[in-house]
């Protein structure tokens, strides 16, 4: 069966990616990658051991292979128990390729799957009323096993079935993380029906093929063995002995080329079901590539189809199967191709080819990496938004409240927070002139991210979604909506150490209700804060354009208030130019 089809053009870059093409052979990169040379990556001494731990991903498809029938066992002991809902609990890298999976394949007859990697408390009591209990299997699923949302995500259901009267609680929960976690040491003392141990050599954004996405992906119907077959496909076709243009060195190349020319913003234009692949793609190729102020910024979700935001300084993937519509994203491709956007294109087959177009892109990054001088394999400032949320919520237990800030301007509801820079170059009389200010200070090679801690439901999300949209025919650049907590785990490191070209609009709101975290000094809401709170100290630390907006009377309420205002500025944004 043919690979996936790939085509690149490189446009105004054709001649700077042919000469990347050709240092890239000369350099024996591939070679290199596949011999597990720590070398192709600038490193010192003391790191080179922790980039040799991993390059496990490359035999993954290999021993995965031999793991399958165990994972279908699994599935079949879990379909016979009555288990028909199935929640991935985790967040970021640990769920991303399982998400894939489940949104491209179809749906097994009888089977849910709900993905919770939020610790909005009403996206949590929300999923609570849909469940089942009795007929439910917990999938908990961390790669450091000490992730503190997943920790009190499983407390909180480990909770939930008891007071149900479940009991024992332990079969409705199994596990995935690696050897040695705090979370592999829950699985015997809680019953799990089963803790699947991933080896160290294998970095969370280089797992979709381990147990991290193939255990989900068989609870979900998955057949394993046609897609492991691809990825190895794949795998040759990238290695140093294939025939034939390499996919991901062509990939790399395009990468590289584009980062050092500028072009830093990958917008992924993507049909239905693969929109979720788009959002593996943007962790993936973030966490590989932003370090030391450089980097791709990706661009993902349901992108709105603004050519002009994205002719200039951005390279454009298409990401399509064959059985869908892909009519409008590949005109506005080849439009922008012909205006001389680099584009690479990219089509399926059948959902199958997923295990190989993981693979393609997880080489491209590691390749891209080497030839941009940095680690894909390390997040050195991702941790920080972590750490400053510790510290808050330790605040909390200590004073019984999390840091305030000065609120700059409070209208229809929405509390506007603003301080350093950007307090000093926004207007604060009204809240569309505030948003005015702000959005003219953006540049023309930078881009906008929209961070939202909601619930991330259907009107919440089409509300986001509208302002995407204005905003980004207004500003004439590309703009990202992301989902916190999650994009903590996907963009963090790129926001904070990439390019330095962004601006950031962080969104929270208050809750009715909120939802205790037991045995924790904390509820999910105050986690939440803490996680919002975290990142925005972070970004304002690094002198970053950043303003908060607090919605007093929740998401649905105040998101109707912040479309008018937002619009309002973008009428005026754009009237200026």
């Amino acid at each position: 069966m043919a690979l996936p089809y790939q085509v690149v053009s490189a446009g105004r870059l054709e001649q700077a990616y042919a000469a990347e093409l050709k240092r890239l052979r000369a350099e024996k990169a591939v070679e290199r990658l596949w011999a597990k040379d720590t070398t192709l990556w600038p490193t010192d001494e003391s790191h080179a051991e922790s980039i040799e731990n991993r390059l496990g991903w490359i035999g993954l498809p290999d021993r995965m292979r031999q793991e399958a029938a165990e994972i279908e066992v699994f599935t079949a002991e879990v379909e016979d128990a009555g288990l028909r809902d199935i929640v991935l609990v985790g967040t970021g890298e640990s769920t991303l390729a399982a998400e894939v999976f489940t949104k491209t394949f179809p749906a097994p007859e009888g089977r849910r799957l709900f993905l919770l990697d939020s610790t909005d408390p009403d996206t949590i009591r929300t999923l609570s009323r849909e469940l089942e209990l009795e007929r439910t299997l917990f999938l908990v699923a961390s790669k450091s096993g000490k992730a503190i949302e997943t920790i009190s995500q499983f407390l909180y259901f480990l909770d939930l079935a008891k007071t149900a009267g479940i009991g024992p609680p332990g079969p409705h929960f199994a596990g995935i993380t690696d050897e040695g976690t705090f979370l592999s040491r829950l699985g015997p003392p809680y019953g799990f029906r089963r803790m699947f141990l991933e080896a160290q050599d294998i970095g969370g954004r280089y797992s979709a093929l381990s147990y991290f996405g193939l255990v989900p992906a068989a609870l979900w119907g998955v057949s394993l063995e046609p897609v492991l077959d691809r990825s190895i496909e794949m795998r040759e076709a990238c290695g140093p002995d294939a025939k034939g243009p390499n996919p991901a060195g062509e990939l790399a190349a395009l990468l590289a080329t584009a980062e050092v020319q500028g072009h830093d913003r990958l917008v992924l234009l993507a049909t239905p079901s693969l929109v979720p692949l788009s959002h593996w793609i943007e962790q993936l190729v973030a966490g590989s590539l932003g370090k030391e102020r450089r980097g791709i910024v990706p661009v993902a979700g349901e992108v709105p189809l603004t050519l002009p935001a994205y002719e200039e300084g951005c390279i454009v993937a298409v990401l399509r199967q064959q059985i869908e519509d892909a009519a409008a994203i590949t005109d506005a491709a080849r439009e922008l191709n012909a205006r001389g956007a680099p584009v690479v294109d990219i089509k399926l087959a059948s959902p199958h080819d997923l295990g190989a177009e993981f693979f393609r892109w997880e080489a491209a990054a590691a390749l891209a990496a080497a030839m941009l001088g940095v680690n894909p394999f390390d997040e050195p400032d991702e941790q920080e938004s972590r750490e400053r949320t510790l510290r808050m919520l330790d605040e909390l237990g200590k004073k019984g409240a999390l840091p305030s800030a000065t609120v700059r301007l409070s209208e229809a509801g929405i509390s506007l927070y603003a301080e350093g820079r950007t307090r000093q170059e926004i207007s604060t009389l009204r809240l569309a002139d505030a948003l005015q200010t702000f959005f003219e200070l953006r540049r023309k090679e930078g881009y906008l991210a929209l961070l939202a801690f909601i619930e991330w439901n259907v009107e919440n999300y089409q509300m986001l979604g509208r302002i995407r949209a204005r905003l980004t025919e207004a500003l004439g650049i590309p703009v990202l909506l992301e989902c916190g907590p999650r994009y903590l785990h996907s963009l963090g490191q790129l926001l904070k150490a990439g390019p330095p070209t962004g601006m950031y609009l962080i969104i929270t709101a208050a809750h009715q209700e909120d939802v205790a975290v037991p045995g924790a000094p904390y509820s999910f809401g105050q986690l939440l804060m803490a996680q919002a709170l975290g990142d925005l100290e972070s970004l304002q630390r690094r002198d970053k354009l950043v303003l908060r907006l607090h919605l007093q009377d929740g998401a649905a309420k105040g998101l109707a208030h912040l479309v008018p205002a937002v619009e309002q500025a973008a009428v005026k944004v754009r009237a200026r130019g």
